[in-house]
C-alpha cells in the first residue's frame, strides 16, 4: 500500500459516480457531483445517460474524484465492443486528474454474492487491481492505459463510511421499524464475519 500523494487541487471540488442507479454516491462530499449510468431514472433528473460501450462524455481530467459501486462485476470481459472492464477503468483513469482518488466497491471471489446474481459477468479477486496499476514501464498490458496507484485493497467488513455514508439519497428514513432495525443489525454482522464485498481505492499517478 502507498501514502497518499497530495493532490495540487481541492480533492472534494468534483466527483463522478459511474454506475449511480438510484443511490448516487458521493465518498469525498465533493461540492459538486455528476452521476453517469446506462439507464435512466425518473428521480434523478440530473444524472447523464449513456450508451452502453461508449466513451464518456468528459474532457481529459475532469474530476478530482471517482467512484463505481456494484458496477465492476457487470462490465462484460468479453463482448461487441471489446473487453468493457478494461475500457471503463480507462476512461475512468482518462477523466480523473492526476492525484485524483477512485473508489470501486463490488462483490469479489470467491464469495458467493459475486456468482448469485445472473447479471454478474465478471468475477473479480484480490489481484485484479494489480493490472491496473503503474509501474516503472507503464501499466500498458491488453490495452490497460491506467496509471493508478494502489491505497487499499482489502475485503469491506464496514459499510458505514465507505457505502451508507456517502450515499446522498439514503434508502432508510430515520424512523423505522424496531423490526427492520433488527434486520439491518443482522446484515451489518453477516457482512463484517462473512465479507462478501471488496473495496479498492487508487490514486491517479502525479507525472511531471
Amino acid at each position: 500500500m502507498r501514502k497518499l500523494t497530495r493532490p495540487p487541487f481541492d480533492l472534494n471540488d468534483h466527483h463522478l459516480d459511474f454506475g449511480c442507479g438510484v443511490v448516487p454516491r458521493n465518498p469525498f462530499r465533493a461540492k459538486k457531483l455528476t452521476c453517469v449510468d446506462v439507464n435512466a431514472d425518473a428521480n434523478n433528473q440530473k444524472m447523464l445517460v449513456i450508451t452502453p460501450g461508449s466513451r464518456l462524455p468528459f474532457p481529459n481530467e475532469t474530476f478530482s474524484s471517482v467512484s463505481a459501486y456494484d458496477v465492476l462485476e457487470h462490465l462484460p470481459r468479453v463482448s461487441q465492443t471489446g473487453n468493457a472492464f478494461i475500457f471503463y477503468m480507462n476512461e475512468l483513469c482518462r477523466v480523473l486528474k492526476p492525484g485524483g482518488m477512485a473508489v470501486f466497491v463490488f462483490p469479489s471471489f470467491p464469495h458467493r454474492d459475486a456468482f448469485s446474481d445472473p447479471t454478474h459477468v465478471n468475477f473479480i479477486t484480490k489481484d485484479t487491481v494489480d493490472f491496473f496499476l503503474a509501474t516503472p514501464n507503464g501499466p500498458f498490458y491488453e490495452n490497460i492505459q491506467t496509471t493508478y496507484m494502489l491505497l487499499r485493497n482489502q475485503k469491506l467488513r464496514v459499510f458505514a463510511y465507505w457505502v451508507y455514508d456517502a450515499e446522498i439519497h439514503p434508502k432508510e428514513k430515520a424512523s423505522i421499524s424496531f423490526r427492520r432495525r433488527l434486520s439491518l443489525g443482522k446484515r451489518t454482522v453477516m457482512r463484517f464475519l462473512f465479507p462478501g464485498h471488496r473495496i479498492w481505492i487508487l490514486q491517479k499517478r502525479i507525472t511531471h
